[in-house]
């Protein structure tokens, strides 16, 4: 296999522990936020990605009612499955990159908003 081409044009940032995401499909799925930037965002969850529709609406909040993004819109870009095996475990994770689509102003300073007070300043960019 090639190497991989990143063509993301956004840096990426790890963000705080508590921060997480729903897909909106025809329920919620409940995804954590693995990285994040202005175009786009990769999140891990337990659901099936393969039943993770190509477009879809994604709200970003953190726990306790800090912040709270609603109906970003968003088109699934990727989606790979986690080795986690473990004892502990019986979950299959999924790990989904998400590309934005258009933000109206509200939602974009929302977002500039999150990136500043809950994502962190390491650039996970080449990782």
């Amino acid at each position: 296999m090639g190497q991989r081409i990143d063509r993301r044009t956004h840096r990426r940032f790890k963000v705080r522990e508590e921060s997480f995401a729903f897909i909106e499909n025809d329920s919620k799925i409940l995804c954590k936020i693995k990285n994040i930037s202005k175009g786009g965002v990769s999140l891990v969850t337990i659901a099936n990605a393969e039943h993770i529709p190509e477009f879809f609406d994604t709200d970003i909040f953190v726990t306790g009612r800090v912040f709270y993004l609603k109906d970003v819109p968003s088109k699934k870009v990727s989606e790979s499955y986690l080795d986690t095996k473990s004892l502990f475990s019986t979950f299959v994770k999924s790990r989904v990159g998400i590309q934005f689509g258009d933000l109206d102003n509200e939602q974009a300073s929302q977002l500039e908003t999150f990136l500043k007070n809950h994502a962190t300043i390491e650039d996970v960019s080449e990782l």
